[in-house]
């Protein structure tokens, strides 16, 4: 079946030429075809003529469908497949993130809450800080540069629109109005350095 392809695809690059041959042949005025000698071959094989035109036409038609199908058509189906895989990885990837989100330890959602509480995306912790490592090892954060007493620690920008889009699953209203949540969220500020 693919030799065929193949032949069919060699004769469709061929075949726009042979057809307008012998349309030529075919409608060449009698007093054109008898100067340049044509007459007796287009009066003898007129048949074979027409037969040759159609055929090669059909050849023609079918190079540009098959060439329009291989092009446009193949190129549309996997860029369609190409979005259809990236939905599902990104599906994945949110599937993932809520799983992480949902099993965080109480210090990991304390710093979640804050970011939510104070609208912020980075938060200032030592290096050492077992909280901001396993959120780091978890890719929920990322961790900058800087002192290694004090180095900025970021919500990755795929986490903070997660949990902008979910805020109440991860902050509560009855938090978000508790008096005495900004001194939980300061005391928790302060725990992420060794000296406090």
């Amino acid at each position: 079946m693919e030799h065929l392809a193949k032949i069919l695809e060699f004769l469709g690059k061929f075949s726009w030429a042979v057809m307008i041959a012998a349309a030529f042949l075919l409608f060449i005025p009698d007093d054109a075809a008898k100067q340049i000698g044509l007459i007796e071959v287009r009066d003898s094989y007129k048949g074979l003529w027409w037969l040759v035109m159609v055929v090669a036409a059909a050849i023609w038609i079918g190079a540009i469908f098959s060439y329009l199908d291989r092009r446009l058509l193949d190129g549309w189906m996997k860029d369609r497949a190409a979005r259809r895989e990236a939905e599902a990885k990104r599906s994945k990837r949110l599937e993932d993130l809520r799983l992480r989100l949902n099993s965080l330890d109480e210090d990991e959602q304390m710093w979640i809450k804050y970011c939510l509480f104070h609208n912020v995306q980075t938060l200032y912790g030592e290096l050492t800080n077992n909280t901001a490592q396993s959120l780091v090892f978890k890719n929920i954060v990322s961790q900058g540069s800087g002192h290694m007493l004090t180095l900025p620690f970021h919500l990755r920008d795929d986490v903070w629109r997660y949990l902008l889009d979910n805020a109440d699953d991860f902050l509560s209203q009855e938090e978000r109005t508790n008096p005495s949540m900004p001194k939980t969220l300061e005391a928790f500020r302060k725990s992420l350095f060794a000296g406090f």
